[in-house]
């Protein structure tokens, strides 16, 4: 459309050109006359010149190949001269919800998802196109392919970003009206704001690939309104579909979403469903639209308990196509303090009133884009390709998640281990498996034995691990990226014997490991509440309005905060000092029978605790890892021998941190006086172990992770049940499987000071 300020005279023109991925012409140059008057009486279209090319073999846009055509317009004066011209970079591509999918160019695609602010530390809400591409290359590097930009527009550079890059968008209307959720939709004077707002959006963003659908905002109910501007956006463009979560959220239980809401939403966007709900939808094969989670796994603090359980739902369940993680930073702002330090704050920070404390603290990354170490269990969830035990024995299945491109960008690597230690490795040799296929394969011949020669002892474990790298630099990661890895067991270990303990007069006799010890081993129930089991500063939120997780409150009207452990339950315990014959040094085992009664369920932990003195600052374990993970987020960390230093508290308001999970061993060594405490399970197979520089106290008291002091002692902790994250900060709570029963818990070690 070519815009005047006064009647033109006749004769002027335009050039378009259409330049394929490849920078070539594709067909010929398009020129035209722009009309100068009326068509027809009563009739104006404006000075509109169309340009038209039949592309054959088209490349397709997606994100996992963002081919993009670039369309160059020239408008030309009636003397032949150049007056202007514009650029327009485009993408071919289709989406339309079909037989209950999201269809991309005829494919079914999986919704990767986050949802994004903007924001940065320094600069608040104002970020640039470098703080812009930072949060999609960490996000790309964690197999996040999909973004709802929750709650409004961003900058015109966002999408340009997106469409280059590779990234499914749902661009969002800014409408909100939170306090007045089921009114405003409702109250014909708000119309015209709520049409307005979602036009604006969709002349100013309509040409960019990357959408895939337009939302018509967050938390604002559901109403005329709504459907006004539903219809505009149909009839100005028809080629997306709609996203609304409140169209599927306000009506009768048994129909929303089912037949709730159609006008407004092509999709069922739930808050926050718990895996049960979502299941059913699938299941039930009522309803003909697919069900994609709007928000979901609300990432505040330590947090995205069972996300692994949400995505076995997604991938084996019809009309179910993944969602949105909640949310995608931290938003603290950095503050320097009258003594010159500086920290990140959050709300009531700055002596504001009223606030939400830090219920801005609830992002996979810090406000820094530091990833937080849920972001493993992300990047797992949300693979590219997956390996998985055969139906044949013998075989392994390889399945391509994607939806477009094959696997032929990813070098795969295996490793057979043995109790943790590696003992051959090599290069799995995979044909090209389609997008949404797999394929069997037989095991590596060095694997087909499952246990290499020497290995016979039927209490060691075999496990096959494999990863899948880079070959070439991407934008996101240089080569040898990791993107996606499973881990098979070939054979599951069995419990080692140990002698059973003698008198309890045992306990008496002074070894060398009482010596090392500065806090001796000591029941422990209590761990410092994540933000999903309440909020610790924010004490009315939980306790008048009842909102958030509920286990802190019962846990502080049960005293398991302040009352000595042994005073809650039943403990008894022996320690037999024992000689090891692979050891120069002492040698102890403990064996520990806990009885929760009934009053006391859903404990935070049963397990013990101890302290060793500076200097242990060399972590080593058979157990899984590398990184943290808990009982309801472990699905991405694998089995292995694994090396580290104690971890440092990740998190904004400090809380529990650090665990590793199913330790069969833990090593911990003083380099400077070359003296190492290990730590072997007994009974049952594993145990989870942490080990910090904090007290669980420590940590429930501080309000900020600039407030927290490094003790110098180690604070060990040896869990035989940790219970789940769980996402109860802002939605369900952890999983039944992941809490702790009542009853008795039976569990032995051995403590070996080795010099």
């Amino acid at each position: 459309e070519v815009g005047f300020v006064r009647a033109p005279e006749p004769g002027w023109t335009v050039r378009a050109t259409l330049r394929g991925p490849n920078g070539r012409t594709v067909g010929a140059a398009r020129t035209a006359t722009v009309p100068d008057r009326f068509e027809s009486p009563y009739v104006f279209r404006g000075h509109v010149v169309t340009a038209r090319w039949d592309v054959p073999r088209a490349a397709a846009w997606s994100a996992e190949s963002p081919s993009r055509y670039e369309a160059t317009v020239e408008l030309l004066s009636p003397s032949g001269k150049v007056v202007e011209a514009t650029t327009q970079r485009i993408g071919i591509r289709r989406v339309e919800v079909r037989d209950r999918q999201l269809l991309v160019n005829g494919q079914p695609i999986w919704v990767f998802g986050v949802n994004r602010h903007d924001h940065h530390p320094d600069k608040g809400k104002a970020v640039d196109a470098a703080d812009i591409r930072r949060d999609l290359e960490v996000m790309r590097a964690h197999n996040i392919t999909a973004i709802r930009t929750s709650h409004y527009p961003n900058d015109d550079v966002f999408y340009d970003l997106c469409d280059e890059l590779g990234m499914y968008v749902v661009d969002e209307s800014n409408i909100e009206s939170h306090a007045y959720n089921t009114s405003i939709c409702h109250d014909e004077r708000y119309r015209p704001a709520f049409v307005e707002r979602g036009a604006r959006m969709v002349q100013r963003d309509r040409n960019h690939p990357s959408i895939i659908m337009w939302s018509l905002g967050n938390e604002s109910g559901y109403g005329a309104n709504h459907d006004a501007l539903a219809g505009w956006i149909r009839r100005a463009d028809p080629s997306r579909p709609l996203h609304y979560e409140g169209a599927i959220f306000h009506g009768p239980l048994d129909t929303r979403w089912v037949t709730g809401g159609r006008h407004a939403s092509d999709v069922v966007c739930p808050m926050y469903a718990p895996i049960d709900a979502i299941r059913e939808y699938g299941e039930s094969g009522l309803g003909d639209r697919p069900l994609i989670l709007c928000e979901y796994s609300h990432a505040m603090g330590n947090s995205n308990g069972s996300l692994a359980d949400y995505w076995q739902v997604i991938t084996t369940t019809p009309g179910l196509q993944g969602g949105f993680i909640w949310e995608w930073k931290d938003h603290g702002l950095r503050r320097q303090l009258a003594d010159g330090t500086w920290r990140l704050a959050y709300g009531g920070d700055f002596g504001d009133t009223p606030h939400d404390g830090n219920f801005v603290a609830d992002g996979l990354v810090s406000s820094d884009v530091v990833p937080h170490p849920a972001m493993r269990e992300v990047a797992w969830v949300y693979r590219p390709v997956t390996v998985a035990a055969g139906r044949r024995r013998g075989t392994l299945r390889v399945a391509n998640r994607q939806s477009f491109v094959g696997l032929r960008d990813y070098t795969a690597r295996w490793e057979l281990l043995v109790d943790g230690e590696v003992v051959r490795r090599g290069r799995l040799t995979l044909p090209d498996i389609a997008p949404h296929a797999s394929v069997e394969i037989p095991l590596p011949s060095a694997v087909a034995g499952a246990v290499p020669a020497g290995t016979t002892e039927v209490h060691r474990s075999v496990h096959l691990s494999v990863r899948f790298e880079t070959k070439r630099d991407h934008w996101y990661a240089p080569a040898g990226h990791l993107v996606a890895w499973d881990q098979i067991e070939l054979r599951a270990a069995r419990p080692r014997r140990a002698p059973r303990a003698k008198p309890v007069a045992d306990r008496a006799r002074h070894t060398a490991i009482d010596d090392l010890l500065v806090a001796p081993v000591s029941l422990s129930l209590f761990r410092a509440p994540v933000d999903n089991d309440g909020f610790k500063l924010m004490p009315d939120l939980s306790r008048r309005i009842g909102v958030g997780g509920q286990a802190l409150v019962r846990w502080q009207d049960a005293g398991v905060d302040r009352l000595p452990a042994d005073e809650l339950v039943e403990h008894t315990w022996s320690r037999v000092v024992d000689s090891d014959g692979d050891s120069d040094g002492d040698s102890c085992i403990y064996r520990h029978r806990i009885v929760v009664p009934d009053h006391l369920a859903d404990l935070p932990r049963v397990g013990v605790t101890f302290s060793l003195p500076a200097g242990f600052e060399q972590l080593r374990w058979f157990g899984r890892g590398p990184h943290e993970c808990y009982p309801d987020r472990q699905a991405g960390a694998m089995l292995g021998i694994w090396e580290a230093e104690p971890d440092e508290s990740p998190y904004l308001v400090p809380q529990e941190f650090g665990l590793r999970t199913d330790c069969r061993w833990f090593e911990i060594t003083d380099p400077t006086m070359r003296r190492t405490l290990r730590i072997d399970v007994l009974e049952p197979i594993a145990l989870h172990m942490s080990a910090t520089h904090h007290t669980a106290h420590d940590l429930y008291a501080a309000a900020n992770e600039a407030d927290l002091i490094a003790r110098d002692e180690l604070i060990v902790h040896l869990d035989v049940a940790h219970r789940g994250l769980g996402t109860a900060s802002c939605g369900p709570d952890v999983l039944d499987r992941y809490r702790l029963p009542t009853g008795t818990f039976s569990f032995g070690y051995r403590l070996t000071l080795l010099r």
